[in-house]
């Protein structure tokens, strides 16, 4: 018999990498760029006086004071870190600090105050990340002693200074005359840069200033909504904070003159401010206003500090459930003392209260429960010999914007892992993971469920603590795995051709089995080939190929004689792998006496109708074999049969 070569055509025999067991897949679970990361841009926290703290993964929230004296004495402060949580920047106001603590506005002072609640924001350009604005608010004075400086901003560039940054010479541009002692911030909905709030005086009026790649955009957006403060400085109505909430659809703010606290809606796609709200809190001295204000992580809590600015310790910490009617709530009723003050959330999801000239900090442990089942603890947190004043640092609030639940490995068919972000005051947990395929519910903080399908689930999670219970409900997305890349289980492969293989379009991710990472695989020689990919979430399949050398042979002889012993003349080897085939069979004279396109036809040594003679046949063979690619183009074989009778 005569061999033909075998034709290596690179097969791709894609196998899904799904059926590890779970507890496998659960001990190989690892953090990917797909998983979960809270902004940590509000990680460094600094504030009077010369107090700190610091938030981190491993080992929660620490103490973290001041080195210096940079902070003695004054209300509001602001500070800035990366996105790993490396402080870059923070300031009073009027002076600003570089990670180093070095101060670096050279030359004179900013335009905030020391005495201004909220006196500065630090606000990072989304695409220059080098390049951060400090925003100030002043203070309005008695005639006697001048104008108010208005609200401001100027430029740090990290840059300046062989890297240790510097205040540039857009320093203290004005953006308003005069405004209230208020400023908060969130990112557009887009995503794409921040709006920066602050209030009027002498109108009803928010003003709203875009960031984005381009800088501060001067013009605001205008509303007019809720109740006029007043520009007198003895009627203090612009003294009080302002916030909006961690999900940027709300906006409030206290005016001690005026007495009142007022939330709105906040548009966060076009910076509008609307449908006012008008709280009153209670007092109950003649000296008291409102004045902080903070929501909790989900929005639906408003909490509020009724403050005696001439003591400090007259104060009334209120939460109001705007999901409620704004019903109220007292959290400092005796035994409890008198002195919250400043608010701020923290990416743990808590709320922080200063608490006036003491070393101890409050903490409102699970800020999303009504009333006192919130968790205020006044203290919670030792200072460490340094005292807390009327201020904690303003942050852009999108930083908080945490969910009560996170979740990882996020790939049909793989076992999901859930973590409770804030895991203080409970008692038990379940979950309804909202998957009608697979009801089985979970218990404890960290739950595993594998979801029947690929699709979007309503994730309801309840927390037990003290008889009560707590639900959240989030949207949880289970990706499709990446497609199959190659489509037949094997193929074949014939010298000197390569078989072209195409991982897949847009995946993150490529790895073959001999390690290298591109979309694209040649060929050249039998053997199994695999390939590894993952797409832009994180999913991984893989699929592997057996290429396998063709072998095609054709008998030198035979003999239709119907012994059922070599009675017929045909190609043998693998059909599945020719394409475009042709035979044909010629006698000494030239003649064509057989031919067929079928790979599975035979000779039965006939020529029209009547037995052939002995002899010797002339044969031609063309095909091209699936998948490979040749310079020679299609193959072709010739070669002779003896027909024996």
């Amino acid at each position: 018999m005569t061999t033909l070569m075998k034709k290596n055509l690179s097969i791709a025999l894609l196998v899904l990498v799904i059926g590890l067991p779970l507890s496998l897949l659960a001990q190989n679970r690892a953090v990917n760029r797909c998983s979960y990361v809270p902004p940590r841009h509000a990680d460094n926290w600094f504030f009077f006086q010369n107090a700190g703290l610091r938030f981190t993964d491993a080992s929660g929230t620490i103490l973290n004071n001041l080195p210096n004296n940079n902070l003695p004495i004054g209300k509001g402060t602001s500070a800035y870190s990366d996105e790993d949580g490396n402080l870059l920047l923070y300031t009073d106001g009027i002076r600003v600090w570089n990670k180093n603590h070095e101060m670096i506005n050279f030359g004179p002072n900013l335009a905030g105050d020391l005495g201004s609640t909220q006196s500065s924001l630090i606000v990072q350009n989304p695409v220059s990340k080098q390049m951060l604005y400090v925003f100030t608010t002043d203070i309005q004075y008695p005639a006697a002693f001048g104008t108010t400086k208005g609200f401001n901003y100027s430029r740090v560039d990290l840059t300046l200074g062989n890297g240790a940054g510097a205040v540039t010479t857009d320093r203290d541009i004005n953006l308003l005359p005069k405004s209230a002692e208020m400023i908060s911030g969130v990112k557009t909905a887009d995503g794409s840069g921040y709006w920066v709030v602050t209030h009027g005086l002498g109108n009803n009026n928010f003003y709203a200033y875009k960031v984005d790649n381009s800088g501060v955009n001067t013009t605001p957006v205008v509303s007019s909504s809720g109740t006029s403060l007043s520009d007198d400085y003895s009627s203090r109505e612009g003294l009080g904070a302002m916030k909006i909430s961690p999900k940027g659809d709300r906006i409030a703010y206290a005016s001690f003159g005026k007495g009142i606290v007022e939330v709105f809606s906040f548009n966060s796609a076009n910076g509008t401010v609307s449908n006012p709200l008008m709280i009153n809190p209670a007092t109950t001295s003649p000296n008291q206003g409102p004045y902080y204000v903070e929501f909790s992580p989900d929005g639906t809590k408003l909490y509020v500090t009724v403050v005696n600015l001439s003591t400090g310790r007259e104060n009334i910490l209120y939460q109001y459930d705007l999901s409620n009617s704004a019903d109220a709530v007292v959290l400092n009723d005796s035994p409890l003392n008198a002195d919250p003050s400043a608010l701020q959330l923290g990416r743990d999801g808590k709320i922080y209260v200063t608490r006036y000239q003491r070393e101890e900090m409050g903490v409102i442990e699970n800020p999303n429960r009504p009333g006192t089942y919130c968790n205020y603890k006044e203290s919670q947190i030792n200072l460490g010999g340094k005292r807390g004043q009327n201020g904690l640092p303003t942050f852009i609030q999108s930083f908080f914007d945490i969910p009560p639940f996170d979740y990882d490995t996020k790939c049909d068919g793989d076992e999901t892992l859930f973590t409770i972000h804030n895991t203080a005051n409970i008692d038990n947990a379940t979950w309804d993971f909202g998957d009608a395929g697979n009801t089985t519910p979970g218990t404890g903080l960290n739950p595993v469920h594998v979801f029947s399908a690929p699709g979007t689930y309503n994730v309801t999670l309840t927390e037990s603590f003290g008889g009560q219970t707590f639900t959240s409900t989030s949207q949880v997305v289970i990706n499709q795995l990446p497609p199959k890349s190659f489509i037949p289980d094997s193929l074949y492969i014939f010298p000197g051709s390569i078989i072209p293989l195409d991982a897949g379009a847009d995946m993150f991710d490529y790895r073959w089995q001999d390690g290298s990472n591109n979309r694209f695989y040649d060929v050249a020689n039998p053997g199994l080939y695999v390939a590894e990919y993952t797409d832009i979430n994180c999913c991984t399949n893989s699929d592997s190929l057996l290429v396998i050398a063709l072998d095609i042979s054709l008998p030198n002889a035979f003999s239709p004689n119907g012994d059922g012993l070599n009675d017929y003349f045909k190609a043998m080897g693998p059909s599945d792998g020719i394409q475009d085939y042709t035979l044909v069979i010629y006698n000494r004279w030239g003649q064509l006496v057989w031919e067929t396109t079928n790979f599975s036809d035979s000779w039965d040594g006939n020529f029209k109708g009547e037995k052939a003679p002995t002899g010797i046949y002339a044969w031609y063979m063309t095909f091209n074999v699936i998948g490979n690619v040749s310079s020679i183009g299609k193959v072709k074989y010739k070669g002779s049969v003896t027909l024996l009778r």
